[in-house]
């Protein structure tokens, strides 16, 4: 699965509050730990391993951090607005609530055991078949692109990359498969689903705010220029390959679950 913790600028301010938030979780889960020990124990000991390893192998734990640096990035994006008579602040007091609202459903703990629950409802012949597809060489290399591309993403390589696709856009038929395998994956939905997520959650604390209008263009826009980067030197034939990858029944079914879950 095309894994989804790309790019997104954060302040430090942000990073602390998120910090801060996640910390009061921790010492909150750790208070009630004694309590529920016996009973998370055998919530855990639900899953086997093979549920436990095909979640790890979709990708998927990484939504969790879209969820928190997207809430960053947003919250961000407001603390920088030049002050006006229609400019919507947020405070102290609501940044730290958002951050703490997501953290509460969005932490990689909280995140991982609903990804487990959905799989662990699903026949045990279907989760071997997903897993065996999710380890195929051509999924596995993929993976490795992409994070590949995860890494560089601050450097000026990827930047220089960026300028060029922007001045030069590439071929139709290059631009329709990077377009057919974000449709096949469901990659800029899921990301697009996250940052409604926050959204909704930004919208609940903060009377007023609105997010910037073409937010879910943009989204794709990131995504597609993501992929250009990750599989620049794949040849075509390859890409639609992978794009067709996920057009495999369980695979596909799998993911379609995991897009309605992140609501």
């Amino acid at each position: 699965m095309l894994r989804i913790s790309f790019l997104l600028l954060v302040s430090a301010v942000t990073l602390n509050s998120f910090a801060q938030a996640s910390a009061q979780q921790d010492t909150s889960a750790q208070q009630d730990t004694r309590a529920q020990q016996d009973t998370s124990v055998v919530e855990q000991a639900e899953f086997t391993a093979l549920e436990y390893q095909l979640v790890k192998d979709s990708g998927l734990l990484s939504l969790s951090q879209q969820v928190k640096y997207s809430a960053q990035r947003m919250i961000a994006l407001a603390l920088e607005q030049p002050e006006g008579p229609d400019t919507v602040t947020i405070n102290h007091a609501q940044h730290f609530a958002i951050a703490k609202n997501l953290a509460q459903r969005w932490a990689e703990e909280q995140w991982q055991q609903r990804l487990l629950q959905l799989v662990h409802e699903m026949p045990i012949a279907t989760q071997a078949l997903i897993q065996q597809q999710l380890a195929h060489p051509m999924i596995q290399a993929a993976q490795r692109k992409e994070r590949a591309a995860i890494s560089v993403q601050h450097n000026p390589e990827y930047q220089k990359y960026m300028n060029k696709l922007r001045q030069h856009p590439p071929a139709a038929s290059r631009w329709q498969l990077v377009e057919r395998l974000d449709q096949q994956s469901g990659f800029s939905q899921m990301i697009i689903q996250a940052r409604r997520v926050v959204i909704k959650e930004i919208q609940g604390q903060v009377d007023g705010w609105q997010p910037e209008e073409q937010w879910q263009n943009q989204t794709r826009q990131e995504v597609l220029e993501f992929l250009f980067y990750a599989y620049r030197k794949t040849p075509n034939g390859e890409l639609q390959n992978i794009a067709k990858s996920f057009n495999q029944p369980q695979l596909s079914q799998f993911y379609r679950a995991v897009r309605k879950a992140i609501f």
